[in-house]
């Protein structure tokens, strides 16, 4: 008999529980062995004043597992508390946040039934680097961070994805036009390294002009890779334009732990 999979587990508050236990019942279903350790993550720890939303002996697990399928969660209102989930990216160097965008025509109503889109998005870096300064009572400022090391490293997965799932673009969103040191660094390494990889196509897209693109024509997208901004909101409107935000779902890969997870809330007033 194989050996069963090492995983762990949080299922989250408000529908997280009623998400993750389907989400369970399938895998077992399709026959994945699983070896569940399972963990508590989210507002009961923010409310026992946990202000990153995870127990320190709770990274020992995901070390250990590697794996981390979690279910959402709720982040109470009021300052103090921190994203877990852009704790968990960042403590683990999740550096790809992958969102499949697919439509499961005529099984959910879209008016594209032929999308399939794929969002690799830079997930460390960007404006989410969480840099801000108040400049003057009348005045905040946050810094956008674009490194050489982070863009080759999501700009190198987004084609090896392709490659590896046999897409065949892989397209490049910023915003160089107005941001030419910062947006111009990423599209400058994007072309570099789409040299590289001479049996995938490439193309660039300003990303205002792309994203109404994708809005009106997904299917002449394959693969788009973008800095960490774009890539969240353009993710969550390529999702809904499949079908809906509500069956999307990411992974957060890293080297040592990737993390899996819907891309929508816990909505705890439908719980």
């Amino acid at each position: 008999m194989p050996a069963k999979t090492p995983i762990t587990v949080a299922h989250g508050d408000g529908i997280g529980p009623e998400i993750m236990n389907a989400t369970l019942q399938i895998l077992e279903a399709a026959g994945a062995s699983l070896d569940i350790e399972t963990i508590d993550v989210g507002e009961k720890i923010y409310l026992r004043g946990n202000p990153s939303g995870i127990e320190p002996g709770s990274w020992e697990s995901l070390l250990r597992t590697k794996v981390f399928l979690k279910a959402p969660i709720t982040t109470p209102q009021g300052s103090g508390y921190k994203s877990l989930n852009v704790t968990t990216r960042k403590t683990l160097g999740q550096y790809a946040n992958v969102r499949p965008c697919v439509s499961y025509h005529p099984f959910v109503d879209t008016r594209h039934p032929n999308m399939d889109v794929v969002v690799v998005r830079e997930n460390e870096e960007d404006l989410y680097a969480g840099m801000e300064y108040r400049l003057s009572p009348d005045m905040t400022s946050a810094i956008k961070l674009i490194s050489r090391p982070g863009t080759e490293k999501i700009v190198r997965y987004a084609f090896e994805y392709a490659r590896r799932y046999n897409r065949k673009k892989v397209t490049c969103f910023t915003k160089d036009n107005i941001l030419t040191m910062t947006d111009g660094l990423f599209h400058k390494i994007y072309d570099e390294i789409a040299a590289q990889y001479p049996d995938i196509r490439k193309e660039h897209w300003i990303v205002d002009i792309g994203a109404a693109k994708m809005a009106d024509t997904p299917e002449a997208f394959d693969v788009i890779v973008m800095p960490n901004l774009y890539g969240d909101v353009l993710s969550d409107v390529a999702a809904q334009i499949a079908g809906s935000v509500g069956l999307g779902g990411a992974a957060n890969i890293g080297d040592n732990c990737s993390m899996f997870e819907a891309i929508h809330g816990s909505a705890p007033r439908h719980a």
